[in-house]
């Protein structure tokens, strides 16, 4: 049997997923990313966890896919985010995870493979749609006419730091203190509600803090509106490590304020992932298979 692994590598953990010859799932798991210990160390842990999988199935390893927080370049697999993983920048994990398991290895993106993962649980899909994934950072894709949106360069284009009309005392490592990662990442939520707050953000929407609420809820209007008046997509997935966050809180109050804003563009409809934490190593997992000319 040949397997196909996706990795999707986030700046808290990596998930791990297998895919068998039918695409189906075989073998799901995680470790911390504790990326700060350098690219060796890292690529011998993504080594080793895979072949720990392969022997356990009884497999042969075809493929990897990776999912990485941005920046990464999809065409060298080089990272260059010393912001959420630093230790790995500057590295190509795609030719170190090459040489060490001697399969071909294709890096994109995390948003790009959770959005793969998403639309493949969906078939079909609407041709135009966005993914906004909500965890250590914020990562954007948008996929129009069922490809998704590349820009020239080969770096993912960072649509987490377009701004807001919601401002923190602090500022992002972007340099300002309005973008969306700044403001609704996992990382920047719970931080101000600390700071401000002297609580979680989760105690602050449980005692239906109204400013504290606000704010979320106008900065996520106000990215998915721009977003949408842009790319017109049908609908935006919302996934990531926050998505039970946003799904319980926030979504369906700025699915209100859309609806009042955007029918000049068409309805555009915020949809919580179906395929939930896995969407970025399924996706992953699937660039992998799909490589293999499926």
């Amino acid at each position: 049997m040949s397997v196909y692994v996706g990795l999707d590598i986030g700046g808290t953990s990596v998930k791990v997923l297998g895919l068998n010859e039918e695409a189906q799932i075989c073998f799901e798991s995680s470790f911390a990313t504790n990326s700060e210990r350098g690219i060796e160390a890292f690529v011998k842990t993504c080594d080793d966890t895979i072949t720990k999988h392969i022997k356990a199935c009884n497999a042969n390893l075809a493929g990897i896919g990776i999912g990485c927080t941005g920046p990464v370049d999809y065409r060298s697999g080089v990272i260059e985010n010393p912001y959420t993983l630093p230790g790995l920048e500057g590295h190509s994990i795609s030719d170190l995870l090459n040489k060490a398991c001697k399969v071909p290895v294709l890096v994109d993106n995390d948003a790009n493979t959770a959005h793969i993962g998403e639309v493949f649980q969906h078939a079909p899909a609407p041709e135009n749609t966005l993914m906004i994934t909500f965890g250590t950072g914020v990562g954007v894709s948008v996929r129009m006419e069922g490809e998704l949106f590349r820009i020239p360069g080969g770096i993912h284009p960072e649509i987490g730091h377009i701004t807001t009309s919601v401002f923190a005392q602090d500022y992002c490592y972007c340099g300002r203190n309005n973008c969306m990662e700044h403001i609704l990442s996992g990382t920047g939520i719970n931080k101000h509600a600390l700071l401000q707050y002297g609580c979680t953000a989760e105690e602050l929407m449980q005692t239906k803090d109204s400013l504290f609420a606000d704010a979320l809820e106008t900065a996520l209007c106000d990215a998915v509106s721009t977003l949408a008046t842009l790319f017109h997509p049908t609908c935006v997935y919302i996934g990531g490590g926050m998505q039970r966050f946003f799904e319980s809180y926030v979504l369906q109050a700025v699915q209100e304020r859309l609806d009042a804003f955007l029918p000049v563009y068409g309805r555009t409809k915020l949809e919580p992932c179906i395929a939930g934490s896995r969407a970025g190593s399924l996706g992953a997992a699937l660039m992998a298979y799909r490589n293999e000319g499926r």
